[in-house]
Formats: C-alpha cells, structure tokens, sequence
C-alpha cells in the first residue's frame, strides 16, 4: 500500500518492521512481527492481555540520522498511538469491530539519530465480549509515530510501507491435539461495494509452514519459546498432515493446496504452503479458521506457520506468524 497521505512531508520518525531496517519495511518479507511493540500481560505474560489488568506496551520510536535529509514540521512533540486487535491478518481504523486505539500519548521529539520508548498502559476491560478487540488472550497490536500537528488517515493504516506505523502479530499456543484449528479474523482493506450474488475474488489467503526461517524471524520467535516450560527445538522437516483455510462462504477459486509433503516431495525447493482467492468483505470483519494436521510433530517441538492475505495482484495487505509448540 503507499504512504499515509496524511502524515506526508514527516519522514523523520519510523518504527521499525525487523530489526535495523531504519524504517525501511520489506514488503515481501516478514514485517508483521516488529520489534518496536512489546505487550507483556501481568499475568499471561508476552503478546497476550489479561482482563481487568493493566497491560503494560513498550513502543519505540526513532529518529533518522542527521544526513538523511528528512523532513518534519518543526514540532515539539510526537504522538503515539496503540491499537489492539484480536489475531488478526488484515486491520482496519475504520471497522470497530477490527481494531481499538487504546493509547494516544505525546512523547518528547528525539534527538537526530537517536531512540526513545514509550509505555503505554492499556487499561483492559474486566468482562469484555470474546469478539471484542480489547478481550483478553493473543493480541495483534499496531503502533503509529508522528509529528504532533499531523493527522493520519482514519481510513487505513498503510502497511507496510509507511514508516511511522508497524505491527507485532505473533501467536504463540500449545497443542495437546494432532488437528489444530486457529481462528484468525481479517477483512477487504479496499471500499467496496457489499458482497452480493456471485462476485468475483478480491484477495488471496495463503498459509506457509517456515521451516528455515530467517535470523529475525527465528531469534523473534526463540525469545517467546524459551519461556515455555518443556520446548526443545524448532522443527526443520515437513510434517506428516497438510494444512489449509476453512473456505466455507469465502466463494474460493484457484485453489493451490501444496501443503503435503507427498505432493511436494519430488520438488524439494518448492514451499509447503496453501493458497485460494477468496472473496471478503470490506466494512465487516470474517473469521476464518486456519486447519492443520500435526501428525509427526513431537512433545517439545515447534512449528511456525505464516497466514498471511494478498490482494488479487499479489500484493501483501497483512500476515499472522502462528507458532505451535506440542505439548
């Protein structure tokens, strides 16, 4: 997506996407998973919230170097603001039922070149609805930086290009079971008109199992894992199941299920990974359910799944990293 036109000419402040990136997200990595934005529940602990608790969130801004010929207004101060979400691929400001600001705070303007963090102490509701974006458990937190006299966009968050906004969406579970069903919401980040009769698709769903995961990725994840009482390591073979999305009501075409390892077996540079375009709406959320043998994951080992949604032109619009360690 472009930039948010909104906070145009206010290019010195970012957030970052991975680690170093300077505000520079990749779009055609893993830039859901942000160092910049750390929730930790005073009683379930990193990436989840507790009802009826204050929920302490770190976020940390920067500043470009003097050198990077930048631009802002001259303000004295930033904003920062936090979003809450239940998991979550695409997030919208627009939808209510999508995301839910619960911090918006002023922090002094950085020197060039340098960091600062804020906390900001999300007071959670004791007895929120489970669909409520403010209910306890995993949450997909979004975190926006920028001058103070600018305004962002009420429309959408421009991820991931523009720098002063990222998102930490990771979801970490235990699984007793061999079938996991995870349920992730998401919606059409586009204005469209309501789905009627039998329209033609308007984003791609896609699920990856990541079995060589990058530095960031893989370090981001250990970080959360070694907390876990009983976790041994990362798994790097296939599993024995596939996996896939419950495509029920989504009107899907152009399924691509290459999630088996049978099927993938004679090709062993190809991803396992399973793909379908689907139709979704754009002023409601859907709840999709993500489906997934572990047949051969052992007690102790974790697996990493990316669920992530494209638009028709293979545009990357959200993502979820989902980790699933058997107990």
């Amino acid at each position: 997506m472009p930039n948010d036109p909104g906070l145009a000419n206010d290019s010195c402040f970012f957030i970052e996407a991975a680690t170093g990136d300077g505000g520079n997200h990749n779009p055609n990595s893993v830039w859901w998973l942000s160092p910049d934005i750390q929730l930790i529940g005073p009683v379930s602990g990193p990436d989840n919230a507790d009802a009826g608790q204050t929920n302490p969130v770190t976020v940390t801004c920067h500043r470009q170097p003097a050198g990077s010929n930048c631009s802002f207004p001259g303000d004295e101060s930033l904003t920062v603001e936090l979003w809450v979400a239940n998991p979550s691929l695409v997030l919208s400001p627009r939808v209510p039922s999508s995301a839910t600001r619960v911090g918006f705070i002023g922090a002094a303007v950085p020197a060039e070149g340098e960091t600062i963090t804020q906390q900001i102490d999300w007071d959670a509701p004791a007895n929120p609805a489970a669909d409520d974006p403010q209910s306890p458990g995993h949450k997909c937190l979004l975190a926006r930086v920028y001058s103070s006299s600018r305004t962002p966009s009420s429309g959408a968050f421009f991820v991931p290009d523009d720098q002063h906004v990222a998102q930490h969406n990771l979801s970490v579970i235990r699984s007793p079971r061999r079938d996991l069903v995870f349920k992730v919401n998401t919606l059409n980040p586009l204005r469209t008109h309501p789905v009627v009769g039998n329209p033609p698709p308007n984003a791609k769903l896609r699920a990856v199992l990541d079995l060589i995961p990058n530095n960031f990725v893989r370090n981001t994840i250990l970080n959360r894992l070694e907390l876990f009482a009983g976790f041994q390591h990362l798994r790097t073979q296939p599993l024995g199941g596939g996996f896939k999305f419950d495509l029920t009501n989504l009107h899907a075409t152009n399924v691509v299920d290459h999630s088996h390892p049978a099927i993938t077996l004679p090709f062993p540079n190809l991803p396992l990974s399973f793909e379908a375009s689907v139709v979704l709406d754009s002023r409601h959320i859907t709840q999709i359910s993500f489906l997934a043998d572990l047949k051969g994951l052992g007690s102790g080992e974790a697996c990493i799944f990316h669920l992530i949604q494209m638009s028709i032109t293979n545009i990357v619009e959200g993502g979820l990293t989902l980790v699933v360690l058997r107990t």
